[in-house]
Order: structure tokens, then sequence, then C-alpha cells
């Protein structure tokens, strides 16, 4: 939580949250590298000058600066700026100490973890990664009185970093996976209870609205969950049913399920992400006890209703296509 005033409290989103502890993590790499550089650089007796430790202690107070920094609010961009800035950091504290790239790697190192969590995709991990590398070679080739095996000790370094980095971007995803995969087995289990609780009481009626939400990452399909309970009542429940489909169970008639649907087509028009742009929901409806009598078979109904509403739009959209452009409908803005 973020206060925005006194008294008033504001939800920061899950990539505000992750993008403010990703920075400060970056900052602390920073810092404790450079402690840690000169430290080993004054045991292993690499002749570092005066204007070295200046250097470690003015790079370290950089670090705190930039972790007193709002980064809620910012684009994922500036972390990756961020991280650039400290690969820089690296490659000087290898040149300032270093005669053989060693009292640096684990600042380096550090880094090379980080941009696999830093990174969104694997190509934005390997260009991460591959500056982090340059860095350490130039500091091979460039830094005065390297050692002999300075360049050998530098390029083991930068395959290095690229395979510790790519690794950690391919075990971040395969633990994502799995977290999405446990998440839908409890949204599911959930969902099921609550339609064969439902059932068991035997009500009058009660609706499934089921929505298509192929191609979203998690994120966006929590945050999609909270905009949806927003226009629930208190005893209604939204879950996933599948990887593809959110559905909301409501105890409400057909009028109501109708009326409902178009809530939440209506929030959804409101609502945008900045990686997707703006929604539009396509909604299916299935109504207890005409579409179904137990779970299966309202889901089933419901993710049938959908494919029909879908196939329609996806019928109008061609038909207006191929439509001379003087009678086409003014596009809505």
């Amino acid at each position: 939580m973020k206060i925005v005033s006194p008294g008033v409290a504001v939800r920061e989103t899950p990539s505000d949250l992750r993008r403010s502890r990703l920075a400060r993590l970056v900052c602390a790499v920073i810092v404790a590298g450079w402690a840690v550089t000169a430290l080993l650089g004054a045991l292993l007796g690499t002749g570092a000058s005066r204007n070295a430790y200046l250097l470690a202690a003015v790079g370290a107070a950089t670090g705190v600066t930039w972790a007193t920094k709002r980064w809620t609010g910012q684009p994922d961009r500036s972390l990756q700026v961020l991280l650039l800035a400290a690969t820089l950091q690296a490659c000087a504290a290898a040149i300032a100490f270093d005669r053989g790239i060693i009292a640096a790697w684990p600042f380096a190192i550090g880094l090379a973890v980080l941009a696999g969590f830093v990174g969104r995709s694997r190509v934005e991990v390997a260009w991460q990664a591959g500056a982090l590398a340059a860095g350490q070679l130039l500091a091979g080739v460039l830094g005065p009185d390297r050692a002999a095996n300075a360049d050998t000790v530098a390029l083991v370094m930068a395959g290095a970093i690229m395979a510790i980095a790519l690794g950690e971007c391919i075990v971040r995803e395969r633990h994502a996976i799995a977290g999405d995969q446990r998440a839908l087995a409890i949204d599911a289990h959930r969902l099921h209870e609550r339609l064969e609780a439902s059932v068991s009481a035997d009500p009058q009626r009660f609706a499934v609205l089921t929505m298509d939400v192929h191609g979203m990452d998690t994120p966006t399909i929590s945050a999609l969950g909270e905009a949806l309970a927003e226009q629930l009542r208190g005893g209604d429940l939204v879950a996933r049913s599948s990887g593809d489909h959110v559905s909301v169970v409501a105890d409400t008639d057909a009028a109501g399920a109708s009326a409902l649907a178009r809530r939440i087509e209506h929030a959804m028009l409101q609502y945008t992400r900045d990686e997707i742009g703006q929604m539009n929901a396509a909604i299916g409806i299935a109504m207890y006890p005409a579409d179904g009598r137990t779970p299966d078979e309202l889901l089933a109904s419901a993710d049938a209703a959908l494919a029909e509403v879908r196939a329609a739009a996806a019928a109008a959209m061609r038909q207006t296509a191929g439509a001379p452009a003087s009678a086409q409908a003014p596009a809505a803005h």
C-alpha cells in the first residue's frame, strides 16, 4: 500500500511492487558490489590507488541515492536503464581494482542474477546480460596494468554471466508457469465447489457468465478479476474456470444476467492495461436449470454461448469490412 494523502491508502499494482523491489535490489547490489570489490582488492593486493577507493565510495553513495528514488509509477524501461548504469559501474570497478578481473566477480555475478529478473522476455535478458558481459570484456582488455591472462579470464567471466542470466530467466519462467497452474487449479476447484453447492441447494435460478482471457498474462488476469469483482454483489463469485476462461457465478435471473453482462462490458471498455491497451469483453451466459443441472454442464453451456458470441462478432466484422466505405458506420472513439 502507498499513502497518497493523510488517511488515504491506494493499493499498488503487482507491476509497481515488482518494479520497486527489483530497483532497490539493483541498488543494493551496486552498494554491496563496490564494497566487496574494494575489500577483495585490498586483500588480494591488486595495488589499487587511492583514487580507486574514492571511486568505490562515490559508486556506493550513488547506489544509496538511487535506492531512495520513487520507483513505483515508473515504466519497466527505467529498470533496464538502472541495470545498464549498474553494468557501467561494475565495469569501472573491474578496471579500478582488478589486474586479473577477479575481485569484481561478485559484483558482476550479482547483476547477472538480477538481469534474469529484470527482463520480461529472454530477448531482454540476453540484451542485458550481453551488455554486462561486454563490459567485463572491455575491462579485461582496456584496463591498465592487467595480468597476462586477464583477457582470457574476462572471456570466461562473460560466458558465465550469459549462462547465469539466461538460466535465471528460464528458472523464473518455469516457476511462474508452476504458480499459474497451482492458482488455476485452486480457482477451478473453488468454482466447482460453488456450483455444486448452488446445485445442491436447488435454487430457482442462478447464472454462469464466462469471458475469454486467452493471451493475457497472469498480472493482467488478476487485475481483470479485481475489475470484475467491483461489478458483483457480495454473494457472487469470479474465478478462472480454465486456462483461457474466467467465469462468474451470480444469483440472478436471465434479465439480471444480461444486465450484469452489460455492466461488465462497460467496465472493460473503461479498463486498460499498458501491455495490451483497451480490452473488449465477449461474454457467454448459461442459466440454471435451463442450460444445465451440473457444474460441468453449466460451464460447457457458458463456453458454447461464448463461442457463439465470438463467431457472431467475427461475422459482423467481416461483413463490415466487405461493405462499401460509405455504408460503414463511423468508428467509435
